[in-house]
């Protein structure tokens, strides 16, 4: 046996080998911890990630539950604090009723889980529709907010969706426009709607990313049933977002929070909206992020983890 050999096969040796490849390899995600709250209507469920500064995180949609933003909330956890709630009439988190479907009461859930956790402030993360929330949330809630991280955010009104719908149909495969329209069709819909939800979700979210190889880490969060996605709390909380815009967008003119707005550049969401989100909010940082999509934490994930904790940490006194 040649000696190189030997000493490799040596038990010491490989004990060596095995700490030093241990040592090169990334923390292990931090785990959450399943906490509720309770409402007048509901049980909140939110999962808590990390410690240290806090954050809310807010999963898109709307009538999505909030698993599929775990990544982001483990990327927060490596140095301050996630919490990732499914959102009223999501997940875990329904109301007795559909009357209990608004965005005033769906503040009121943040606002409550705040008080609980102690917090004068938090900053609050949102993506796509849950950035839409967050948007919501300061124009409503501006003192409770101590920053604000629009990743891949929607707007201020819905006027922009049309748009986000027709620039995604260039980015389909053929077999994926044939599938989004089956499922879309209203009797397919009407005899399961749970599946009809999942299985356009499946066809049209790869041409969201630049990267569509990159899709299968969001496809494995969606589950069937309700717990996933919810039409009527989507049809309902869509609806009443929309009757507020223009109040929604005067009230955000004169609120002064520190922003991030943090955009891919091949984001089906028309550019244009990042841009008005950044002429709404004072002092707010407008950043692109280039062959990102949707999905910044998929497509360019060490890019958006250092522009979110540059964010974080920067000294920018409230005024």
């Amino acid at each position: 046996m040649k000696p190189t050999v030997a000493v490799l096969m040596q038990p010491g040796a490989i004990a060596l080998l095995s700490a030093t490849l241990l040592a090169q390899a990334p923390p292990p995600p931090t785990p959450g911890v399943a906490k509720t709250l309770a409402r007048p209507d509901l049980v909140l469920h939110y999962t808590d990630f990390g410690q240290g500064e806090p954050v809310l995180v807010l999963m898109g949609g709307p009538g999505m539950y909030g698993a599929p933003m775990t990544p982001v909330a483990q990327m927060i956890a490596k140095r301050a604090r996630a919490i990732l709630p499914d959102q009223r009439g999501t997940g875990q988190s329904m109301p007795q009723d559909a009357g209990g479907l608004t965005m005033d009461a769906t503040l009121a859930d943040f606002e409550a889980l705040r008080k609980d956790l102690g917090l004068q402030q938090w900053f609050v993360l949102g993506n796509s529709w849950g950035g839409m929330v967050a948007l919501d949330y300061a124009a409503k809630y501006p003192s409770s907010i101590k920053g604000l991280l629009l990743v891949g955010s929607g707007g201020a009104s819905f006027a922009f969706a049309a748009l986000y719908a027709q620039n995604r149909i260039p980015r389909m495969t053929a077999d994926e426009r044939a599938a989004a329209k089956y499922w879309a069709q209203p009797d397919v819909v009407a005899r399961d709607p749970d599946r009809a939800a999942i299985e356009n979700l499946r066809a049209i979210s790869p041409s969201t990313l630049y990267d569509r190889t990159k899709i299968f880490d969001f496809i494995a969060y969606l589950t069937p049933g309700k717990e996933f996605y919810n039409p009527e709390a989507a049809r309902l909380l869509a609806a009443d977002y929309d009757k507020g815009s223009s109040g929604r967008e005067e009230a955000l003119r004169s609120v002064n929070i520190p922003a991030l707005i943090l955009t891919g550049r091949q984001d089906p969401v028309p550019e244009s909206v990042s841009l008005e989100n950044h002429s709404l909010l004072k002092g707010s940082q407008l950043m692109w992020l280039d062959r990102c999509g949707h999905m910044p934490w998929l497509d360019q994930p060490e890019a958006m983890e250092k522009a979110v904790f540059e964010f974080l940490f920067r000294a920018a006194p409230r005024r």
